[in-house]
């Protein structure tokens, strides 16, 4: 035990004493951080310029064109800059009332060539025809069965949907409701006043403040944090796996090519050296998860939201990283000791890398319901069971703590059954020169030794 406990000290030492960790260490949490920057950047570099777009209205009468016309006045007088800044934040518009061609299918079609071939030269950037029958009601009021001559065509080169097409059917649709209100002899403010939604308003759990003993709603912000907050611990899990796993496994295969591990052999044996190692992974995770998850607490405590991130959720954190750091990083040694150089590390650790992302993939069902069939069905999968049962406990009311027992016996026999396989791979792998291993040579040295 004292030559694990001493090679686990070497790596912990050599691993957050290097640049590298420290610069991981503040970058991480910068990098995340710039991410909104970024976005506003992106969104200050966003194109301004007037947009012009074609309008082709059909409906009887030309109403459509006449309201949109008045609606695009509205539009650029309020609606493209920030009332509070001043700043710009949309593009303008021009639009340009073309006359429909005559009905039949033929000039139709030869007007909508015609209007695609001006889009196509940047003349303008969309075209928006109003069908004829617009105003009619129709049957069967799923969209995709509507007649073509009852529906809004936007016709432009990007097919995705924007602020302004989005703006445009609005208050296209706004019009043609009006209308029919209108012909059927009712007042359309006053239809669309008693139409009026009763809002819903979503909050947190209501609470008792500790300190004064007052009942309280929960805030705007502890509210946001229950939504955030799982999203944060899973990928904050998943990171610093990585930057634990990822180095032992590279110094590994750096000790087999420079035959270091043999010179080692001499004085420990194979699973020695490995649960060295593995405990070296587990203690530089441990710190930077706890640099974290301190700076997180001491925020947490200065916006009064104490009661989402709490002392428990950061214990239940460690237990279920400790366990995860067991199983991933006897998984990463296992791949350093079977590969012959780094490249060989990419193929084996594919299938490691799609378990230990599986969270990141269910990530949305996961925050819309932390209860749900998905997230109950992904916590019983052991390779996902850490982080998907530290994000459900993080949304109250939390994890049902039988879920949680069977989550650490499950998550526990995984651990034993990983660490016993990746000694019988480092076992044989640790010396073999060459090429590297295939997956079926791994899973070989596992069964037959």
């Amino acid at each position: 035990m004292r030559k694990v406990l001493v090679i686990a000290a070497r790596e912990y030492r050599a691993a957050v004493r290097s640049k590298g960790f420290l610069v991981t260490l503040v970058l991480m949490p910068v990098l995340m951080g710039a991410s909104g920057g970024v976005q506003y950047l992106f969104k200050k570099f966003e194109d301004m310029t007037e947009k012009r777009f074609v309008l082709v209205d059909r409906s009887p009468g030309g109403t459509i064109a006449q309201a949109l016309a008045a609606d695009v006045v509205l539009y650029n007088r309020h609606l493209i800059t920030d009332p509070k800044t001043g700043e710009r934040i949309h593009p303008s518009i021009a639009l340009e009332v073309v006359p429909p061609s005559a009905p039949d299918p033929e000039s139709v079609r030869r007007q909508r060539l015609d209007l695609s071939r001006r889009v196509g030269a940047g003349e303008v950037e969309a075209v928006l025809e109003v069908g004829p029958d617009v105003f009619d009601l129709r049957p069967e009021p799923a969209p995709e069965l509507a007649a073509d001559t009852q529906v809004l065509r936007w016709q432009a080169k990007n097919p995705g949907e924007t602020f302004i097409s989005r703006y445009l059917e609005r208050q296209a649709n706004d019009a043609v409701q009006r209308h029919r209100l209108a012909q059927a002899g009712y007042d359309a403010d006053r239809v669309r006043a008693m139409q009026q939604p009763v809002p819903l308003r979503v909050t947190g759990l209501t609470r008792e403040n500790r300190q004064t003993g007052q009942v309280e709603d929960a805030a705007l912000g502890q509210r946001l944090a229950n939504f955030f907050l799982p999203a944060v611990l899973i990928a904050l899990m998943f990171m610093v796996i990585l930057v634990g796993a990822t180095p032992a496994m590279q110094g590994i295969v750096e000790e087999k090519g420079q035959r270091i591990a043999e010179v080692l052999l001499g004085s420990v044996t194979p699973f020695q050296l490995m649960a060295g190692k593995l405990l070296g992974v587990v203690g530089v995770s441990l710190t930077m998860a706890a640099v974290y998850l301190a700076g997180g607490y001491v925020l947490a405590a200065r916006f009064d939201l104490t009661d989402v991130l709490t002392a428990a959720l950061i214990a239940w954190f460690a237990v279920f990283l400790i366990l995860a750091l067991l199983i991933y990083g006897s998984l990463f040694i296992a791949v350093g000791a079977a590969a012959g150089d780094i490249k060989d590390t990419q193929t084996l650790l594919m299938p490691v890398m799609l378990f230990a992302a599986l969270p990141l993939f269910a990530l949305g069902p996961i925050l819309m319901d932390p209860n749900g069939k998905i997230a109950v069905a992904c916590s019983a999968f052991p390779f996902a069971t850490p982080m998907v049962l530290v994000a459900r406990e993080s949304v109250p009311p939390g994890v049902p703590m039988w879920q949680m027992a069977a989550g650490i016996v499950l998550v526990l026999a995984t651990t034993v059954l990983c660490v016993w396989a990746a000694g019988r791979i480092f076992r044989v792998g640790i010396l073999m020169q060459g090429k590297g291993a295939r997956l079926n040579d791994m899973a070989r040295w596992v069964l037959k030794g």
